[in-house]
């Protein structure tokens, strides 16, 4: 009978297991640092301005929004929001459930939309920021 003996160094895969947190969580801050600019950039514009009008754009609207990503711990949370406070009309322009009748069918970025629109892409900015980190 011959005896075969197999040994692991399990130094290596120890080592992976417990740099995998602060891996992971790089990776989570940068898609969500992605998905918010994406958001946020879709959010601040405009449509055309309807042929013919006299109306100056302010662009108060635009400026009225911005992004957030705090990490605690584990988690990552972004934000993308319009300040009420500097643009009070924005759920009238921009939020489905609350637009004004005048901004229906030209406003067609809400934000249900561009949350809509846009959800397989940010998926695929956190898959590809968790294969970046995972294959160096």
């Amino acid at each position: 009978m011959t005896t075969v003996t197999i040994t692991i160094d399990s130094r290596a895969v120890r080592n992976m297991l417990e740099r995998a947190p602060d891996r992971i969580n790089r990776a989570l801050r940068a898609g969500m640092d992605d998905a918010t600019i994406l958001l946020l950039r879709e959010q601040q514009t405009y449509p055309p301005q309807r042929t013919g009008s006299s109306y100056v754009r302010t662009n108060v609207l635009k400026g009225s929004w911005s992004r957030t990503v705090e990490t605690q711990g584990n988690t990552v949370v972004g934000e993308v929001g319009s300040n009420s406070d500097m643009a009070p009309y924005n759920r009238q322009v921009q939020d489905a459930d609350r637009q004004s009748r005048i901004h229906r069918g030209r406003w067609t970025n809400t934000v249900q939309e561009t949350a809509r629109r846009n959800e397989r892409t940010v998926q695929r900015y956190f898959d590809r920021r968790l294969r970046e980190e995972f294959s160096r």
